[in-house]
């Protein structure tokens, strides 16, 4: 199903405007499998600026709160423990991806 094919089927589902539909983001999301071992999972945090995940820093020795980087973005951004998500880090074929998404 191509980006253009998901958007008609909700707007013809919903009986919005196409437009409305394409502002709301809809994406079509590829499978993932579900029996992933713990080496396919690995820990991620989502810009606050783009929504896109990006790797998780780790703690900080000192006991502060770490510091997010976005490439995308070009900017840090402080990480709350609650921000901190299991990503995998495959996809449907096995093929091994980055934590980067395109908005998981």
């Amino acid at each position: 199903m191509t980006q253009a094919q998901l958007e008609c089927a909700v707007a013809d589902a919903l009986g919005e405007p196409l437009g409305n539909v394409h502002l709301l983001g809809f994406q079509v999301v590829p499978e993932v499998p579900t029996d992933l071992e713990p080496e396919e999972l690995t820990l991620c945090i989502e810009c606050p600026f783009c929504r896109n995940s990006v790797p998780y820093p780790g703690p900080v020795a000192d006991g502060e709160l770490p510091l997010g980087e976005c490439e995308i973005c070009d900017v840090y951004f402080i990480v709350e423990p609650d921000d901190v998500f299991a990503a995998s880090t495959v996809t449907a074929d096995r093929e091994p991806v980055s934590c980067f998404r395109t908005c998981s």
